[in-house]
């Protein structure tokens, strides 16, 4: 692993027009047998029979429930608690017999408790946009497999990994560069410290030939790009356009005011999927608007909701096994499509749009980027979050805590904000801010606050 970290560090530091071989090495050699394994496995649910069968399915999902249920203390207590056992699992229709786990269920048990004992992976956090943060636990091979799905996806539209590509995630860095060029993904990762003009002229000084081929990133900051590009240069916004090859849309839902400025700017090739930091279950668009989750991924289900037509988005992971998400609620709602093969089509009616903030400077900066993009230690203490800003420069995180009398500056001191031209503060509350229409937003307005 040390070695692994050291090559990674030395790659990085190799000058940009000799970085560019690395292209040349397959992610079947850099990523290792995970992503061989899991490679091979989407191969070949390709080619396999239309009806995944319901006995090999079912095998599959019994086995993380026995395993859930005998070895992890919270699913043991929690299923006990709800009058379960998997023994009444006996054919696959029996799967909705298992009780429905929450984000909320497991944000009230220590992580030790909702683990395997003696797990050892990469601890990872979550809020999605709802703001509800939780910690977990990934298996060492869960980056290798991601990997390889999102390469089955991107592949399918085109891309390939000698194609250069410029990534928009909201990454600040102390410089004043708005573009540093990445080796091992081989793309540009903009500097959020930027203005996006000093991010278009950077584009627009380059040769034609050396401009990237795919857009990257969050859709919110990839529209802000579009609409900047084409205002400030509309010449080298037509000439860039001709360029891409597409755009990959992730981490928030491409709703029709970023995706429309995108299609019309920059290119109609939108690669689009459904994901989570949970890795429970990834779904590709496969027309616009509807996305078809992965039979080598997850399980997903449709979940219809009590006297609603809408259905609660839940999934299974099929390969955290040391912290299990087994009928793990998303907290989004979706109308299904189809369900074949162990796949689910299905359409968000309610999900994750991307909220900005402003700096001192009045740039705006991706709320995604900065609470859920960075691992905050207060998330530990933390049951919902919520931002409010009434001036640019400075913002209030609203927080609920797991439990009463914590200290507010050991909660100041829990979040990382550094490289930001900003301040923050924090108000504690009693329970999350909701919309007129119950809804709760990631950020909220001065009327709801």
């Amino acid at each position: 692993m040390l070695l692994k970290e050291a090559l990674r560090i030395a790659v990085k530091s190799v000058p940009e027009p000799f970085a560019r071989s690395f292209t040349y090495i397959p992610f079947s050699l850099r990523l290792g047998a995970a992503y061989r394994r899991s490679t091979s496995d989407i191969r070949r649910a390709e080619i396999s029979d239309l009806e995944l069968p319901d006995a090999q399915l079912l095998e599959q999902l019994k086995s993380i429930v026995y395993i859930a249920a005998n070895k992890v203390p919270f699913y043991h207590d929690f299923y006990r608690s709800k009058g379960f056992s998997p023994e009444e699992i006996q054919v696959l229709s029996d799967w909705q017999k298992i009780p429905l786990v929450t984000k909320q269920d497991l944000q009230g048990v220590p992580l030790a408790d909702r683990c395997v004992p003696g797990a050892n992976g990469l601890v990872s956090n979550t809020g999605g946009t709802s703001g509800r943060p939780l910690e977990f636990m990934l298996h060492k091979d869960a980056i290798a497999r991601e990997w390889a799905h999102m390469h089955y996806i991107w592949n399918a539209r085109g891309y390939r990994p000698q194609h250069l590509k410029i990534r928009f995630t909201g990454k600040h860095f102390n410089d004043l560069e708005p573009l540093h060029y990445h080796p091992l993904h081989n793309e540009y990762i903009v500097n959020a410290n930027s203005p996006m003009v000093d991010v278009v002229k950077a584009l627009a000084s380059m040769r034609l030939d050396a401009c990237p081929r795919w857009v990257h990133g969050y859709p919110s900051l990839i529209a802000e790009f579009a609409h900047t590009l084409s205002s400030v240069d509309p010449q080298f916004a037509a000439l860039f356009r001709t360029r891409l090859y597409g755009a990959l849309l992730g981490s928030e839902l491409p709703v029709p005011v970023y995706r429309d400025v995108i299609e019309q700017v920059l290119s109609n090739n939108i690669v689009s999927w459904y994901g989570h930091s949970e890795m429970a279950l990834l779904a590709r668009e496969t027309t616009r608007g509807v996305y078809e989750s992965l039979p080598t991924y997850g399980y997903a289900e449709a979940v219809p909701v009590e006297g609603s037509k809408e259905c609660r988005l839940v999934c299974t992971s099929f390969h955290n096994k040391l912290h299990p998400f087994i009928r793990y609620d998303t907290g989004d709602l979706v109308q299904p499509v189809s369900s074949l093969k162990g796949s689910l089509a299905f359409r968000v009616t309610e999900g994750r749009i991307g909220d900005f903030i402003l700096d001192r400077l009045e740039r705006s900066i991706s709320l995604t980027s900065i609470i859920f993009g960075r691992h905050h230690q207060a998330f530990e203490d933390i049951q919902h979050l919520q931002v409010y800003q009434e001036f640019p420069g400075q913002i209030i995180l609203l927080i609920v805590p797991r439990k009463e009398g914590l200290d507010e500056k050991k909660l100041l001191q829990g979040f990382d904000f550094s490289g930001l031209d900003l301040n923050w503060s924090i108000k504690v509350i009693s329970s999350p801010i909701r919309t007129g229409a119950g809804k709760i937003r990631l950020k909220v307005s001065q009327k709801e606050n």
